[in-house]
């Protein structure tokens, strides 16, 4: 007799599954670390005559059993549900089934922590105020680090509207920028549509010092580590916006035809 979990794939051998008789799934974050939260660990087992008999691969378990990753093999051990709940020995083994990834933009599914991949394709460097925060790349604009731009194609106008320097007033500032700029750092921030997302935005001036301070934390550098001073959304009046420099975390009103280098965000 094989127990086994019922699996919702294609029809398999009759001769392998036709003795299905119990089922049993356990959460896979009870099998320690190396089981991703959300993945599945399943037990077959199948009865054996003696401790010394084999554990071999049954008839109709194959290819469909491929798929079922690197720990599939049979293992000898003692059960109790074996001969009619006297116990016996049998062959078992566990398998671990990976949580289907979510397309990208489909966040409401997962929970993220500081230094994930993003929906976007960026890394979360802030979860705070029920919202998450992702940077892009420094390839997001297709070169091998951050593009620069002036803030603003307008650079002696001071942009309607209220600009905030506070984490959570980016999205908002962009959006000025946007209305108010042909061209300029928003503008190219605003543009940005990594993981087929719209909703990217230049940092405000308090968004941006927290990607400052998370810097040294991140790991893959290449990817996504910065170089030289960086643009805020941050207007500070009609000549000057906020910038930092993420050599030394200094921030500066900055006049804003200066050409600075420029790195989108998202929350959500």
């Amino acid at each position: 007799m094989l127990v086994v979990k019922s699996v919702p794939r294609a029809v398999r051998s009759k001769s392998f599954f036709a003795a299905l008789s119990v089922l049993l799934m356990i959460a896979a974050t009870l099998f320690g670390a190396n089981v991703a939260s959300g993945d599945e660990v399943w037990h077959q087992s199948y009865p054996r005559g003696s401790a010394s008999e084999a554990c071999v691969a049954q008839p109709g378990e194959t290819p469909w059993q491929a798929s079922w990753g690197t720990d599939s093999s049979w293992k000898p051990s003692w059960a109790l549900w074996a001969n009619e709940g006297q116990g016996g020995w049998v062959c078992d083994r566990s398998i671990t089934w990976a949580r289907t990834p979510v397309a990208a933009g489909s966040s409401s599914t997962v929970t993220y922590a500081i230094g994930d991949t993003g929906p976007g394709g960026g890394l979360v460097f802030r979860i705070s105020g029920g919202l998450t925060y992702e940077m892009a790349p420094k390839t997001w604009s297709g070169g091998i680090e951050d593009p620069t731009d002036v803030w603003c194609s307008n650079v002696s106008t001071e942009l309607s509207g209220t600009f905030g320097t506070a984490i959570g007033t980016g999205a908002q500032n962009t959006a000025l920028m946007d209305v108010g700029c042909m061209t300029g750092a928003g503008v190219e921030a605003a543009n940005h549509a990594g993981g087929g997302l719209t909703d990217w935005f230049l940092p405000s001036q308090n968004e941006l010092n927290e990607m400052f301070s998370y810097q040294g934390l991140i790991v893959d550098t290449a990817t996504y580590g910065f170089d030289g001073t960086y643009w805020s959304s941050s207007q500070s009046d009609a000549n000057d916006a906020w910038d930092q420099a993420f050599e030394s975390g200094n921030q500066f009103e900055t006049v804003k035809s200066t050409t600075l280098r420029v790195r989108p965000v998202r929350a959500f």
